[in-house]
């Protein structure tokens, strides 16, 4: 040892929720990390979020939601998981729609 101290690198001080600490929502909003910052409200084209008194966002209408992204991608805390598959455009239930490179 060169008598110099040991430069110690910072372990990781967060861990995201496992999937399956909430299955049945396709929607996740993992309020410690939530600010109440209104970004996901403002942001949702299709209207799934709206915001209580307190300015906390409500998955109010999880079935309007058309998986975009934009929720996620704008959440400055990344507070907010979407596990929801795109429908094919007049598809059945539950089918899937295609990747980019799969048309």
């Amino acid at each position: 040892m060169s008598g110099e101290p040991e430069e110690r690198v910072p372990k990781r001080a967060w861990n995201y929720p496992a999937r399956d600490a909430h299955p049945s929502d396709e929607i996740f909003i993992y309020a410690p990390w939530c600010k109440s910052c209104g970004i996901c409200v403002a942001f949702c084209p299709a209207g799934v979020f709206t915001a209580s008194r307190s300015g906390r966002p409500l998955v109010t209408n999880p079935d309007k939601c058309i998986v975009c992204g934009l929720c996620e991608m704008m959440c400055p805390d990344m507070a907010i998981t979407v596990h929801k598959e795109r429908k094919k455009a007049g598809g059945e239930k539950g089918e899937k729609a295609p990747k980019d490179g799969d048309r």
